[in-house]
């Protein structure tokens, strides 16, 4: 059973529906019991999230046994206090997956310690709390921050012995400085999945040395690097390879948009990344793809896949593609835009052979290459 509906100012209404749906379920008749509650406010205010937050918890308390049957729950526009999200997961004894969307907070870092808690999937997305501890969610299988507003790092990880899968995307803003992965995630040992997306505008992390990162990524095996600005040197992403020794799925994603489409007046100066801690000596003997979007013809690309593939001696496949279109940008360089000519893709097979050829210039590699 899936509902959605407005947290509305009448109690009665909600205790209906709650009340409707205890029934149901008491009675056994849904495995899947999902919420997604809305605001009933166009422009809000944070005393009106402090009023949503006042009409939610009333609403759980009022209605303890639909809130107890609860598998999905999706919340918007609340102002929590430190400890409502502990609650909540403390009262929903079978509540699976949890999304927190625009919710704010008064200072208040966000304490989550539930260790009873089912929660396999957290997800906050565009919130303004301060930070979130996950102090104890011993079940939790993935997490998604997208759009944090507050200074790095957004989340910080305590007894989360299962998570495998974490998800990180921002626009960074001036305020935001960059960090190191070890801040958050250095009790998540069993992490498989790394995705961060940095939507074109300054890197938000800072290269560390595999020593310092091998008990994390020792069994990373997928890593994700997204829209990187173009400008940017690549070297630095060499550092995942050293620590994650298992890694077996490399994948990097360039962009290059004329239009700006995720930057405003509050973002970060975009700042070349350099790493020069680059073992001499480090062979990588794990590696099975390498997938890089938004290849180009350039000198930049093609010494950073021959790097990739001097490091990676049992690389197995090569995957190169365009960059993923842009209808905005698309129709600036309809306009005259320069930047099409900044990017060149290899399209016929004349340049996509020279291409393979650069790349395998020297060496005695087995590797499969495609192009597109």
């Amino acid at each position: 059973m899936q509902l959605s509906f407005f947290l509305s100012e009448d109690p009665s209404y909600l205790c209906s529906v709650g009340h409707a749906v205890g029934a149901i379920v008491d009675a056994g008749k849904t495995d899947l019991l999902e919420f997604s509650l809305w605001s009933d406010v166009g422009k809000l205010t944070l005393e009106h999230c402090q009023l949503l937050r006042q009409r939610f918890m009333s609403f759980s308390h009022s209605c303890p046994v639909a809130f107890r049957w609860l598998t999905n729950l999706a919340l918007r526009n609340l102002a929590f206090q430190e400890s409502d999200v502990s609650h909540i997961l403390n009262t929903c004894h079978n509540l699976k997956f949890l999304a927190l969307c625009s919710c704010v907070s008064d200072f208040v870092v966000l304490k989550i310690d539930a260790p009873h808690s089912e929660l396999l999937t957290l997800e906050i997305v565009t919130c303004g709390f301060d930070r979130a501890d996950l102090i104890h969610l011993p079940n939790l299988r993935r997490v998604v921050c997208w759009d944090w507003c507050l200074p790095n790092p957004p989340i910080r990880f305590g007894n989360v012995t299962r998570l495998h899968n974490m998800s990180l995307s921002c626009s960074a803003t001036y305020d935001q400085m960059p960090f190191r992965l070890t801040e958050l995630i250095s009790s998540a040992t069993n992490l498989t999945i790394l995705y961060l997306d940095f939507q074109d505008q300054m890197i938000w992390i800072e290269p560390q040395g595999p020593k310092l990162l091998y008990p994390v990524f020792s069994n990373v095996r997928d890593v994700y690097l997204c829209n990187i600005f173009y400008e940017c040197d690549l070297n630095w992403t060499v550092f995942v390879l050293e620590a994650a020794a298992r890694l077996s799925n490399f994948y990097l994603k360039l962009c290059q948009h004329p239009c700006e489409r995720n930057r405003c007046e509050d973002s970060a100066e975009k700042v070349n990344l350099l790493w020069d801690q680059m073992s001499s000596d480090f062979k990588h003997r794990h590696l099975n793809l390498l997938e890089i979007t938004g290849f180009a013809m350039d000198d930049k690309m093609i010494n950073y896949t021959r790097l990739i593939m001097e490091r990676a001696v049992n690389l197995k496949r090569i995957r190169l593609l365009d960059q993923v279109p842009c209808d905005k940008g698309n129709a600036m360089n309809g306009m005259g835009s320069t930047s099409s000519n900044k990017w060149r893709f290899p399209v016929d097979q004349g340049e996509k052979s020279l291409i393979k050829q650069k790349l395998i210039d020297g060496f005695s590699s087995s590797a499969e290459i495609t192009i597109g």
